[in-house]
């Protein structure tokens, strides 16, 4: 939906701990996966508000086929043009699986996992997100990196281990440290 980032707020775990109360209420779930910038209210809480700044939060419940058409006729309950945005700042986005298709092994394990009420919650941890920012390889995507390396939020030797370390193969391991150098220059 795109918003202007530098019109949003810094995430606050208070302001994420509303966003899961309301997805939960909303979508009639107790499990959600967070991925992206509204992840570093919960991993990386003490960073740089501007590294936190964001208009939305991505999160999904597992797949459920038979929910699909219902959870999209919801969507709107919580979007951009919503309510709970005018009150909030903030809108929730439901994104997919499809987020992590790509992502490296083991993520879940690396996952923080709280339970916001008798929520169920796994966040994306720092490096999956800059691995993930990183693959992606958007103007956004890429800016975050730089700024997440400038604020200190991110270190570049242990970024570009964890890509050397589980980059699936040798064109995207040599894709992704092509745009970390990018970032860090």
């Amino acid at each position: 939906m795109g918003q202007d980032i530098a019109n949003a707020k810094p995430l606050t775990f208070a302001l994420f701990e509303t966003a899961i109360r309301k997805a939960a209420e909303v979508y009639g779930e107790k499990q959600f996966i967070v991925v992206g910038r509204g992840s570093l209210a919960v991993t990386l809480p003490e960073s740089s508000d501007d590294l936190r700044r964001t208009a939305d939060i991505d999160l999904f419940a597992p797949f459920d086929a038979a929910k699909i058409d219902v959870w999209a006729a919801l969507d709107s309950s919580i979007s951009v043009e919503s309510s709970f945005f005018v009150e909030n700042g903030l809108y929730i986005e439901r994104v997919g699986e499809w987020t992590l298709l790509s992502q490296p092994s083991g993520w879940q394990e690396r996952a923080v996992n709280l339970y916001v009420d008798e929520i169920e919650v796994y966040v994306l941890h720092p490096l999956d997100l800059a691995y993930n920012k990183l693959e992606a390889g958007r103007v956004k995507d890429l800016e975050f990196m730089r700024l997440g390396l400038e604020c200190k939020a991110y270190d570049y030797a242990e970024v570009l281990e964890f890509i050397q370390t589980h980059a699936p193969d040798r064109f995207t391991r040599e894709m992704i440290l092509e745009r970390l150098r990018q970032t860090a220059s």
